[in-house]
């Protein structure tokens, strides 16, 4: 049955929200609390009105991901079609939601039962307490908070009866509230009258003591079977922040591959991506696309070659980052002005000339961000990642394409000198800092129960990391500090910031970092951010970035790295100085260190 239940953000879907994420709404008609997991990427074209695939209007391309990432192009997902005049209850071209967690609790009587055994209307998603409500008003039920997850992704609903240890047939179960904390919130069964509180329920082994073993369950996957998974099921608030976590994948829109012709050319685009260019002066004359484009045959052929022969030099083993960087430090010496990529150098305040070896205002940026998997428990990926898991899966078989959006906005590239860098970490007090968080590090990564292998492999993850680590933690720490002045200068928010870090050893040497803003409205953002680069505010932003980063309210507690012993992959840093927004931060607010600064 299919029901409209609400709206997310476009962008939210790639980042927060994706498939297999748990999303809140309430009902348009009766405002009931909802709950469900978004579908996965097959369900999208089941209900995309006939356009499936590539085929679908709203697909953009990115040549270096697509080539990274193995397919042919990005879809973005849907926007709802009501806008064009339509009938709100239509179920074309939306985001598919499967109700879960299958569990809803009545918050007048505590019941518990599954969502077919509470009442309900014809067509309606809501469900109701028949025993509750009085004057006709009903008693609307609500999703209950626990649910269980498995760091490889798996999902399914918290084991009320078992947790309880009630064996009756038809157990009478409710969650009654009788006190603060989790050894207030008590599980009774009304039919055998055994009860436990929720104490001690997300402790980490508490389910594999009642016996309970992850049964690999894909809610979001329709008719996904149980897998096989050896990982440790744990107890979920549905709401958690480490519920969903999406592994991302990014590139900003640089020359040689700006601008990209698949904006130019539409829909035609794959006719001339699929074919060589032999076919495309017959392409271009068969379907009348100078006088459909307003551009002339020769110039539509010559961005054809270009961008053609950029693809072709492209290697796949090439960092991203390393690309982008290096057309930043191009943009130092001369001004770029592409549909997509507008750089202008600037000045760097004469101070700071030693230090800065150029500034970049990067007034129109796009960037394309792609999601290809997510985790739960953990944070995916990473530098030093200590647990061994599996990323989900956001579609049953792999398709020729994944989720994105296109984001246009504004940024500030600063690169750093490498030979003042060099100095600072040949300092002796830089080096014995430095060892002494090496250290803290690798016993953070040796006591987290992973196999002698993994820990030796993490180990020597650390050791080439020494390389360069230093100044990644540096300009990972500035990269913070600089955000959080900015968002008191530039207009925009905290949340609107993001980092993009440029950082690595010889030979491919590498010390930039990049603060940008983005939209996904086309126009992009409004300059805010490229103001506070310019020479005479550069000066003042610097001075208050290393002003206010030599005092924190929480010191001397943070400067010692006390705030941070849940974090040992950060030194001294807290949410009073360091810490920023998950959005805005690449490494989810780890590597921090303030006293590097």
């Amino acid at each position: 049955m299919r029901n409209h239940i609400g709206g997310i953000r476009r962008s939210h879907v790639v980042t927060t929200w994706g498939p297999g994420a748990i999303i809140d709404f309430r009902a348009p008609q009766s405002g009931a609390a909802l709950s469900g997991v978004l579908a996965s990427l097959e369900e999208w074209d089941k209900v995309a009105g006939g356009a499936s695939g590539l085929l679908h209007p709203q697909v953009i391309h990115e040549p270096r991901l697509e080539k990274r990432l193995g397919v042919q192009g990005f879809r973005l997902p849907p926007v709802r079609p009501s806008w064009r005049g339509e009938e709100p209850e239509s179920t074309v071209d939306v985001l598919p939601v499967v109700r879960f967690p299958e569990w809803l609790q009545c918050p007048r009587c505590n019941r518990l039962k599954r969502a077919d055994d509470w009442n309900k209307d014809p067509g309606r998603p809501e469900r109701w307490c028949g025993a509750c409500g009085a004057d006709g008003e009903k008693a609307w039920v609500v999703p209950v908070r626990f649910i269980v997850a498995c760091a490889d992704g798996h999902l399914e609903d918290f084991p009320w009866s078992l947790w309880v240890q009630c064996r009756c047939p038809k157990p009478a179960l409710s969650l009654e509230m009788r006190g603060p904390g989790l050894g207030g919130k008590v599980v009774r069964c009304g039919a055998c009258h055994r009860e436990r509180s929720m104490e001690g329920a997300f402790q980490q082994h508490s389910l594999r003591a009642l016996g309970v073993r992850c049964r690999g369950r894909e809610p979001w996957i329709a008719g996904a079977h149980e897998r096989e998974c050896t990982q440790t099921p744990r107890v979920l608030q549905r709401g958690a922040s480490n519920v969903y976590w999406g592994v991302l994948e990014s590139a900003l829109d640089i020359p040689p591959f700006s601008p990209d012709p698949s904006a130019e050319f539409g829909p035609y685009w794959p006719s001339f991506r699929d074919t060589g260019p032999e076919a495309w002066p017959v392409l271009l004359g068969a379907m009348k696309l100078p006088e459909k484009l307003g551009k002339p045959a020769a110039g539509l052929l010559r961005t054809l070659t270009e961008w053609t022969e950029a693809v072709a030099r492209d290697d796949v083993t090439e960092r991203v980052e390393a690309m982008e960087y290096q057309q930043f430090r191009r943009s130092l010496r001369e001004p770029v002005d592409l549909r997509d990529f507008e750089t202008r150098p600037a000045k760097v305040p004469r101070p700071f000339a030693s230090l800065v070896g150029g500034v970049v205002l990067a007034r129109r940026l796009r960037e394309v961000r792609v999601q290809r998997a997510f985790t739960r428990i953990h944070p995916p990926g990473g530098m030093f990642r200590a647990h061994q898991q599996q990323e989900g899966l956001l579609s049953q078989r792999a398709l020729p394409w994944l989720p994105a959006i296109e984001l246009r906005g504004e940024g500030i590239f600063l690169e750093f000198s490498t030979a003042a860098l060099a100095a600072w970490e040949s300092r002796a007090e830089v080096r014995a800092h430095f060892d002494a968080y090496c250290a803290r590090l690798q016993d953070e990564l040796t006591t987290e129960g992973q196999t002698p292998d993994e820990a030796a492999s993490l180990r020597a993850r650390v050791e080439t990391w020494r390389r360069y680590g230093a100044r990644f933690v540096l300009l990972h720490s500035f990269s913070h500090a600089l955000m959080r002045r900015l968002a008191l200068d530039c207009g925009y928010g905290s949340s609107a910031l993001r980092e993009r870090l440029y950082v690595d050893a010889a030979p491919l040497e590498m010390a930039g970092v990049l603060i940008h803003t983005d939209s996904p409205d086309s126009e992009g953002t409004l300059g805010g951010l490229v103001r506070q680069g310019q020479t005479e505010r550069l000066w003042d932003t610097l001075v208050g970035v290393l002003r206010e980063a030599a005092w924190c309210s929480s010191d001397p507690v943070c400067i010692t790295g006390s705030l941070t012993l849940s974090t040992p992959k950060n030194g001294a840093a807290c949410h009073a100085c360091l810490l920023a927004p998950e959005t805005s931060c690449q490494h989810f607010n780890t590597l921090l260190d303030r006293a590097f600064l």
